[in-house]
């Protein structure tokens, strides 16, 4: 019974930081093109899934890609 109970009570933290984790988008890298941002994301999706996203951001007159990943 005492097992059980302190099974539960460690199991439901860690399911709800695991579903937290999994629905937020990170950070992975910056790119000069989309096509290096784009390739990136189609091989490391071994690591992070199939979700990923090439996002353009302005940085000293260039326009950067951010990979974010799922």
């Amino acid at each position: 019974m005492i097992a059980a109970t302190v099974a539960a009570a460690v199991a439901i933290p860690l399911a709800g930081a695991t579903t937290a984790q999994a629905s937020s988008w990170h950070f992975q890298g910056a790119y000069y093109t989309a096509a290096e941002c784009n390739a990136a994301g189609r091989q490391g999706a071994i690591l992070w899934g199939p979700l990923f996203n090439c996002s353009p951001m302005q940085m000293d007159g260039h326009t950067w890609y951010a990979l974010y990943v799922h």
